[in-house]
């Protein structure tokens, strides 16, 4: 079986295994059966190197705004993807476009517009997503971008991670745009000193453990602001507490299909531990946004969540990095850096392909991953980026993702299984794992994802 940490081979992979849940099996099949002009590897007939807008090789403009989809509505996203539109309108001032967002909690309205929109042979021109394993749901349907990166030169001036998980069938498929770490602990730096707290003993699961009942012993705070709104949110959270508590091996061992019952019934059951003592009661309403602004306002000590949260802290004002807000990683996984990856694809068949083109050639410019990762909350994907251009917190998340030796992909995020295997963990926490918490049915339907 090829190995499940890159998307070479993913096609093999696919078919070994059985397909798991509905949702996004279902856009497989429907995607299979409109491959249009694609002779199955992704790449189109024709021209052949995706420009072909039907009416020749490509080269002319057409009159079609460029129509690119994200799903950056608030919070973190929605200025850094604003520096998009900037930027595509000082480069390119002649070229119309429709960059617009889909809003939903983890991409999921944006992925169904676009599966939607792919079905019925109506594609965008371009849109945001996770590449690695997520990214084999489109099939055939993606633009081959080999030619932009080879022309720009860009194999060697992208991170080797990204460069590995926008590959599908040999051939680039999408264009990364940075990387957010998924196994942080946020902290408001005045509620722990009131409490007593040093953030530099939480190593492990007992100190933090500690640390929590210590705020709730000795202050008003909520020890630590969660948000279970939807299944991803507690997937991720357990995805962190299995890193932080059993190791990567096990987290690996179980993706590849020889899981540890054990070892993920003990990180179920200190899962719902982390979300029911000591944690805000309006958990169950709020968005990630809004927990995370119990955080910001003081109301809070603790908060995980990908480093996207620290785009909104760069965004409030009066909240310095280090001065009132600060970092550590989450308890058990120091030397990890969970791998998280924004791109953004380019279906075949668009209505714009000089645009797209222009598109995606400024999604890879360096001045432009400055520019949104800084306002995001994530860090540049091109290794030839002054560090001193971004804050403080990136530089530090720069550093770890250049030197730190374990690098597990993130699962609620789509770089570790395909979309029918999320979808079945999703489906697992949201049946199982959500009053009444069973860690032991919910590991046996996690178990049987991957087995």
């Amino acid at each position: 079986m090829p190995e499940r940490g890159s998307t070479d081979g993913d096609n093999e992979y696919l078919t070994r295994r059985k397909m798991i849940g509905t949702g996004a099996a279902g856009v497989s099949m429907m995607l299979a059966g409109c491959g249009g002009g694609s002779d199955g590897d992704g790449s189109s007939n024709g021209s052949g190197d995706g420009s072909s807008d039907g009416s020749g090789d490509g080269s002319e403009v057409t009159d079609n705004p460029v129509e690119a989809l994200h799903g950056w509505t608030g919070g973190d996203g929605a200025e850094a993807a604003a520096e998009i539109v900037a930027m595509f309108e000082e480069r390119h001032p002649d070229y119309e476009h429709q960059i617009e967002p889909i809003g939903g909690d983890a991409n999921e309205n944006l992925n169904a517009t676009v599966a939607r929109r792919l079905a019925n042979r109506n594609p965008p021109d371009a849109f945001a997503g996770w590449p690695g394993l997520n990214m084999t749901q489109y099939g055939g349907m993606l633009d081959s971008l080999t030619d932009i990166y080879e022309e720009n030169g860009w194999e060697d001036v992208m991170a080797p991670k990204a460069l590995e998980a926008c590959r599908m069938n040999d051939e680039y498929r999408a264009v990364p745009l940075g990387s957010h770490r998924l196994n942080n602990l946020f902290y408001n730096v005045n509620v722990l000193e009131e409490a007593g707290v040093n953030p530099d003993d939480i190593t492990d699961w007992d100190s933090f453990t500690s640390a929590r009942q210590t705020i709730a012993d000795e202050t008003d705070y909520i020890p630590v602001t969660t948000t279970k709104i939807a299944p991803w949110t507690v997937l991720q959270y357990w995805a962190q507490i299995m890193l932080g508590t059993e190791g990567q091996e096990p987290y690996e061992a179980w993706l590849a299909g020889d899981g540890d019952m054990d070892a993920l019934v003990r990180a179920l059951e200190k899962t719902q531990d982390f979300v029911q003592t000591h944690t805000n009661e309006d958990r169950a309403t709020l968005s990630f946004p809004e927990a995370n602004d119990k955080l910001i306002n003081g109301e809070a000590g603790f908060f995980t969540m990908g480093n996207w949260a620290a785009g909104m802290y760069r965004n409030a004002e009066n909240f310095e990095f280090e001065e009132d807000w600060g970092w550590l990683p989450f308890p058990g996984t120091e030397g990890m850096y969970v791998f998280h990856l924004d791109s953004f694809m380019f279906p075949q068949d668009g209505d714009a392909p000089v645009k797209a083109r222009a598109l995606a050639e400024l999604i890879g410019d360096a001045e432009l991953q400055v520019r949104f990762n800084n306002l995001k909350g994530s860090i540049p994907l091109r290794t030839d980026i002054d560090d001193s251009e971004l804050g403080d917190f990136l530089s530090m998340n720069v550093e770890h993702l250049n030197n730190n030796k374990q690098f597990p992909r993130t699962l609620a995020h789509g770089l570790a299984c395909t979309p029918e295997e999320l979808d079945a963990c999703k489906d697992a926490m949201a049946n199982n794992f959500s009053d009444p918490y069973d860690p032991e049915a919910t590991a046996e339907a996690l178990m049987a994802v991957f087995e």
